[in-house]
């Protein structure tokens, strides 16, 4: 069912992540997958995890950064022109935060996890609606 299809995964941060399961079954079941990663110190986690799938399209996406989610769309549309699928497991809330009771969280962070772990999700729906095949 996945054999030959291509699909770009949001969210490996180690080899722990959910998107690590993810993305192993995947390649697993005959999936090409581009890799997304956060940053540098990302990338140096990620780039082993990366090759043991062979997935060759590694591409930096900072949720956080302006135009990171439709630059990384430009990449992956000019390395596979289209997608099969999009998987997003991407979350984040500053550590220091996560001690204590939920009403203590700041809006500054509440806004910050908000926008990487869930609108991210909406704004790359709306890039890989452009690429994304319709079967």
């Amino acid at each position: 069912m996945l054999k030959n299809k291509k699909g770009i995964i949001f969210g490996i941060a180690n080899d722990h992540s959910i998107a690590w399961g993810i993305a192993k079954k995947l390649a697993e079941h005959g999936a090409e997958l581009g890799i997304t990663y956060q940053n540098e110190n990302f990338l140096k986690r990620i780039k082993p995890l990366a090759k043991q799938i062979n997935s060759k399209l590694l591409i930096e996406c900072d949720f956080s950064q302006n135009d990171s989610i439709k630059n990384c769309f430009k990449k992956i549309k000019s390395e596979y022109s289209n997608i099969d699928f999009v998987i997003h497991a991407a979350a984040y809330s500053d550590k220091n935060e996560l001690n204590g009771q939920y009403l203590n969280t700041s809006k500054e962070n509440f806004l910050k996890t908000l926008n990487i772990s869930c609108y991210s999700f909406t704004e790359i729906c709306r890039y890989a609606s452009e690429i994304i095949n319709d079967e």
